[in-house]
């Protein structure tokens, strides 16, 4: 898990998720926005999973991979699960967000 420094809160989520530029994979949505920190957010909605154990589930599951992957980079990264992702277990999540946050670095 990030920092409380490092995660979005409400009003810069709004802002970044109008703003940022968009990256789509089958499982994963990830809007990045060029910054001079790093910021995080990641969102998994009831479609995904009713339970709110199984969304918080994958939830920390993704921040953990996308710790390890941003560990030195900076900009604002909302991470939006899609539906079918409910279906990867651990092991398939990490090289999923690992290639979608490498596209971002590609698109600089």
């Amino acid at each position: 898990m990030f920092k409380k420094t490092e995660r979005l809160n409400r009003t810069a989520f709004a802002k970044y998720f109008k703003i940022g530029r968009r990256y789509h994979t089958d499982d994963f949505t990830l809007i990045y926005s060029p910054a001079p920190v790093r910021a995080v957010a990641v969102v998994v909605g009831k479609k995904v999973f009713k339970g709110a154990v199984d969304r918080n589930t994958l939830r920390r599951r993704v921040y953990a991979v996308a710790r390890l992957a941003l560990h030195d980079k900076t900009g604002v990264y909302v991470i939006i699960v899609k539906p079918s992702a409910k279906n990867l277990k651990q092991p398939a999540i990490v090289p999923a967000i690992t290639t979608l946050l490498a596209t971002t670095v590609k698109a600089r």
